[in-house]
């Protein structure tokens, strides 16, 4: 077994309290006909999906769910799935089991909960430090109903609980062009925290937003509350941050960090929310619509174009980090110079100052998370982070240095 067959069983026990056994579809395995079968996909060395092996409409969807690629090869391999179990030959094709434990599981407790009968499919995703599953959550016919996300430890049961709180504000919101789930339950399972959500109309009709749709979306989930311009020195938002980085304690990242923070120019910033997580993962869109979810690191207060830096880090990143984080650089901070961010407040002047910012703030997150505990490459923030960080200090001392002259 590795550390993904580990984490499978695992997984088995917290949505399944009998648990479960992985084998092989020849027969051969323990626990053959306990209960159901569920195939890791591709397999359960490497899994990213969990999908029922006898019930072809909800594997089909939960493939088409979960495959949110957009190049020619991702759409390919999603193509070649789907014809797999809609015509009932991925069973053979694919050898790995999840044999699940009878009795009473995680199908059963949701199916009371929404009152009806479901069929579940499981995202599982990358090794994370904030990993937990995502059901989507089905008719026995295939149509979607919406999605459970239960948590599998501290960390992601202070997320669930987080966004089940997010979602109740945003439900009393006024967000013009954007669109949130709506909470449709809230509870425990297994003593964890658990929550369901109304699946969002994407698919084939919605796309990555454009810069226009990205910042428009950003410019109004910033204008949430309301927006106030803050100088540096005497925002709680300052304050929440040194105390978080005084949070790491030993950590050797720490001093670099509150000396970063230090050192930034003592500028006026526009504060306001931000999502905490925006990513092409998180956001689909159409000519007049954002469709967002994923809120469990809503944050009323944050210097004005966090998201966009958030987004677009992550978009510069996908060929790699080093020369990502060298585009983002300069890809950043023609975002924050756009009239959208602009109209909020954000001078060009402060536009370093909130780069650096933004890197502080996820450099702390990453520690607090553990996350470069597991080999997650952006969290290597000795790697990248600090050394970009200290290109933008100086960076945001010129800056402030020309507005004053």
């Amino acid at each position: 077994m590795n550390g993904e067959t580990t984490y499978l069983t695992d997984l088995a026990a917290v949505l399944w309290p009998c648990g479960g056994l992985l084998g092989h579809g020849d027969g051969t395995a323990h626990g053959r006909g306990r209960g159901n079968q569920y195939l890791p996909v591709p397999n359960a060395y490497d899994p990213r999906v969990i999908l029922p092996a006898h019930n072809r409409s909800a594997a089909t969807r939960g493939i088409a769910s979960f495959s949110q690629g957009h190049s020619f090869r991702e759409k390919l391999r999603r193509l070649l799935l789907t014809g797999a179990f809609a015509t009932g030959i991925a069973p053979l094709l694919l050898r790995d089991r999840l044999y699940v434990g009878a009795g009473p599981g995680i199908e059963h407790a949701l199916a009371a909960a929404l009152d009806r009968e479901l069929a579940i499919a499981i995202h599982v995703g990358p090794p994370r430090a904030n990993r937990k599953p995502v059901l989507l959550l089905l008719t026995p016919g295939g149509r979607t109903i919406g999605y459970a996300k239960v948590a599998v430890n501290d960390l992601t049961g202070r997320l669930v609980v987080a966004e089940a709180r997010a979602l109740r504000l945003l439900a009393d919101s006024r967000l013009r062009d954007v669109t949130v789930p709506r909470l449709m339950y809230r509870g425990e399972w297994n003593g964890r925290p658990l929550l369901v959500q109304e699946a969002l109309p994407v698919g084939d009709q919605t796309d990555r937003p454009t810069r226009r749709q990205l910042l428009r979306c950003v410019s109004q989930i910033t204008s949430l509350v309301e927006v106030r311009r803050r100088r540096l020195s005497e925002s709680a938002y300052r304050r929440a941050l040194e105390e978080r980085i005084v949070g790491l304690g030993a950590r050797p990242e720490a001093g670099p960090l509150m000396a970063a923070l230090y050192g930034l120019p003592d500028v006026v910033l526009p504060f306001g929310a931000w999502h905490g997580d925006l990513t092409r993962w998180n956001i689909a869109g159409t000519a007049r619509r954002s469709f967002v979810w994923d809120w469990e690191r809503l944050s009323l207060d944050a210097p004005a174009g966090f998201d966009a830096l958030h987004y677009d880090l992550n978009e510069c990143v996908q060929a790699g980090v080093h020369p990502g984080v060298h585009r983002w650089l300069e890809s950043g901070a023609r975002l924050l110079r756009d009239p959208l961010m602009t109209e909020l407040g954000l001078a060009p002047h402060t536009v370093s100052t909130v780069m650096a910012l933004y890197l502080i703030d996820l450099a702390t997150r990453y520690l607090h998370d553990r996350q470069d505990e597991i080999g997650v490459h952006l969290a290597a923030v000795d790697d990248w982070l600090l050394p970009a960080l200290e290109g933008l200090q100086e960076r945001a001392a010129h800056e402030a240095a020309r507005a004053r002259d």
